[in-house]
């Protein structure tokens, strides 16, 4: 993560095309005129999706901020805004997925003068209670499904997910344990195989986050808090686009389908903008809950292209603006 941007002379115009190909393709497949019809229907309701979403990765930026430790000083939260809006937005529309958007992060960083170590180390550690939080809320929202609607679940879809809430949770409590220990690692052996590197760089960042965790604790339950709350707000663009379309739904319906929609996406991150996998997961998920209207889930699907467009047009301005390094300038 510290060295790859700045050596490769031939990096800059690869960073360039992995960037931009992904949005051209997001931006052709996109039909505007839908997504005009759609945001007409709902008219100035449509701020209310962007002040939560705003909301949402503010908070998700002050844990990411909490996780810089006392290397947060150089950079304000607006900076630290923009660095994420980028990255976040880099890491939707490439294929190499959230790694790519933080490789980005990492590389933003730099002009700030923020320790190495401690750079790499906050971006880890953010992400690791953005999916830690991510998984509470899911074990959450789906035994509330389960508990809800016990009379029509049938009883092997509730075993399903029973067991697959049992196995998150043994999962994340394998994580707390791992972070409660500490790895040993050799910074000075270098090993000569990719995969090799690749094993040494995975148990490194483990091991930041492991000394991150044993050594501030209480920054890191912050930060969890912050990522929490970050998921909570941007389930509010669900509740709300149903409550607008006239559904009574609650607030944990919301919850449900962030979390729901969010794991089918995770599941294409491959795939460049996202394509066609935003929509399955919007379908999939308000079927779950009983909305099963084909023009729904097609109208929930415009409007969350039309806030993603609307980020994506922000993370376009926020690079012109924000300061970098010569390797990730454009002219």
């Amino acid at each position: 993560m510290d060295s790859l941007l700045r050596r490769k002379k031939w990096l800059k115009p690869l960073i360039v095309a992995t960037i931009l190909v992904p949005l051209t393709i997001f931006i052709l497949q996109t039909d505007f005129k839908l997504v005009w019809q759609e945001m007409y229907k709902i008219g100035f309701r449509f701020i209310f999706l962007l002040v939560s979403t705003f909301i949402a990765y503010f908070l998700a930026t002050v844990a990411w901020w909490i996780c810089l430790g006392s290397e947060r000083k150089k950079i304000s939260l607006k900076q630290l805004f923009i660095i994420r809006q980028i990255g976040e937005t880099v890491g939707l529309y490439n294929p190499s997925s959230v790694v790519g958007g933080d490789l980005l992060k990492d590389e933003l960083l730099r002009p700030y003068d923020i320790a190495r170590g401690q750079s790499s180390s906050s971006i880890v550690v953010s992400r690791i209670t953005i999916v830690l939080s991510q998984l509470l809320l899911f074990m959450i929202a789906a035994s509330w499904l389960v508990l809800y609607s016990h009379n029509a679940t049938p009883s092997y879809i509730a075993q399903g997910i029973w067991a697959l809430v049992i196995s998150l949770l043994v999962i994340k409590t394998a994580f707390f344990y791992l972070l409660h220990t500490t790895l040993k690692i050799n910074a000075d052996v270098i090993e000569p195989s990719f995969w090799r590197r690749l094993y040494q760089q995975i148990r490194t960042l483990i091991h930041q986050s492991q000394q991150f965790y044993q050594q501030q604790p209480k920054a890191f339950w912050v930060s969890y808090l912050f990522s929490l709350l970050h998921w909570l707000v941007g389930s509010l663009e669900f509740f709300l686009i149903l409550l607008f379309l006239g559904y009574d739904v609650q607030m944990m319906h919301g919850v449900l389908l962030d979390m729901g929609v969010i794991i089918v996406k995770s599941l294409g991150a491959f795939i460049p903008g996202q394509l066609g996998v935003e929509e399955l997961g919007n379908k999939l998920v308000l079927t779950a809950i009983g909305i099963q209207a084909t023009s729904i889930w097609l109208t929930v699907s415009i409007l969350r292209r039309s806030r993603q467009l609307f980020w994506l047009l922000m993370g376009m301005i926020f690079y012109g603006f924000a300061k970098k390094t010569r390797s990730l300038t454009l002219v």
